[in-house]
């Protein structure tokens, strides 16, 4: 992402060629979908698993787990 921003390449296009069906996305595009609908998700998914008992979660942030991976 670094080298489109600094390239100002976000809107440049790609194939999506794993979704089914395929489609063209820009990279700018996808940069926001992950920012917001994925951590939108993410959210929502980590407060329903609270509401149920599962509280180690925190607020399923992933840095907490790499981290944690990088000092065992």
């Amino acid at each position: 992402m670094r080298d489109a921003i600094e390239q100002g390449q976000l809107d440049d296009v790609f194939v999506d060629a794993a979704s089914d069906p395929p489609y063209v996305c820009s990279y700018g595009a996808m940069v926001a979908h992950v920012l917001t609908f994925a951590a939108h998700r993410r959210t929502l998914a980590v407060r329903a698993l609270d509401k149920h008992g599962v509280t180690r979660l925190g607020w399923g942030d992933p840095i907490e787990w790499l981290d944690a991976a990088h000092r065992a």
